[in-house]
């Protein structure tokens, strides 16, 4: 009875998990087309995807070396992943009614169409391991290799190709390549005949929607005849060099002005304290004047008390004066001079 009580609760755990989960993360997209088997993941948590199923931000979506998978923005940009692919759907930031935002996609590994949606072409950012891809209006084909250089194919519009080491080409003819190293080295636009490298791997392996026309793109610009021969279409008048205003083209954070620090002299702090420790010892100076003031009172009046103490003893007056009281310090005949009255000298 217990374990099956435990069964019918599984389902109640697994809905609000689910729930919880999708609100975790952003609705982006969803895939057209799964062949075999292709999965989403997140933070550990692996789902398998069927045609129809949405994808979010943050996902890594992993295609099986025998499968193949096709997904649809909610921008309309529209994605090929070919066999043993992976791609990490790193950022999404559309708003529909201003065409604008951040769209970023990080190919990790595999091989990859990449047709523009209705976003403004500057807010995509295709990343690699060792570039960034910007476009404008395009469509080109992507091979990633595991541990090799990566190569760009371009079909229709343009793109522009700016390594880690700040190499920047500019690729405006379709059915031409670019080679990105593994060290940032971005290589000139070259046919296919010309590409370095192009030796090792079969053209039908690293662009295989070239030969086999995703649900996507089912009216491809380019044939396999034309890039392999080498006869392609006019591309654009200008050059191979990237503009010069490059940070227009590619996102880069803002680099804010750090704010420079006062100098320490026009800081009052410190003199401010200064003055207060002198000002806590002028109490101590004005006790001292006030004892020395006192001082002076004392003996002044012990002056004064000798002076009135005087006028009955020491000086003249009735009885001629000295130190003594009348008749002074002697008895009638006794030492004269020193007191009056009795004493020597005096009046008797």
């Amino acid at each position: 009875m217990k374990t099956s009580a435990i069964l019918l609760s599984v389902p109640l755990l697994v809905l609000p998990l689910a729930e919880a989960r999708a609100q975790r993360l952003r609705d982006v997209g969803s895939t057209v087309a799964v062949v075999n088997m292709v999965t989403a993941e997140f933070n550990r948590d692996t789902r398998t995807l069927q045609s129809g199923d949405r994808v979010h931000q943050n996902e890594t979506i992993e295609v099986s070396n025998d499968a193949s998978s096709e997904l649809k923005l909610n921008d309309d940009t529209k994605l090929a992943l070919g066999p043993g692919s992976h791609l990490t759907l790193d950022k999404f930031v559309y708003d529909p009614d201003k065409a604008n935002g951040s769209i970023v996609l990080d190919l990790i590994k595999g091989t990859f169409r990449f047709i523009t949606g209705v976003a403004e072409k500057p807010t995509y950012v295709i990343k690699t391991p060792s570039a960034a891809i910007t476009v404008r209006g395009t469509i080109f084909d992507v091979f990633v290799q595991p541990s090799g250089p990566t190569w760009i194919l371009l079909h229709e519009g343009a793109v522009q190709v700016r390594s880690a080491k700040g190499t920047c080409k500019d690729l405006y003819e379709p059915g031409k390549l670019i080679r990105i190293d593994n060290d940032g080295a971005v290589g000139p636009p070259v046919r296919w005949a010309s590409l370095p490298g192009n030796s090792a791997v079969p053209f039908n392996d690293a662009f295989p929607f070239v030969a086999k026309t995703p649900s996507i793109d089912p009216d491809p610009v380019l044939t396999r005849d034309a890039i392999m021969t080498g006869t392609l279409p006019a591309g654009s008048p200008k050059g191979e060099a990237c503009d010069s205003e490059p940070e227009k083209i590619i996102p880069v954070p803002n680099k804010s002005t750090p704010k420079k620090a006062k100098p320490t002299y026009e800081e009052p702090a410190p003199k401010y304290q200064k003055t207060k420790k002198r000002e806590k010892y002028r109490p101590e100076k004005k006790r001292q004047a006030d004892n020395d003031d006192f001082k002076k009172g004392v003996g002044a009046a012990i002056g004064l008390g000798i002076i009135l103490g005087g006028k009955k003893g020491m000086g003249g007056g009735d009885y001629g004066g000295g130190m003594g009281r009348p008749g002074g310090m002697g008895r009638p005949g006794g030492m004269g001079g020193m007191g009056g009255g009795h004493g020597t000298g005096g009046k008797y």
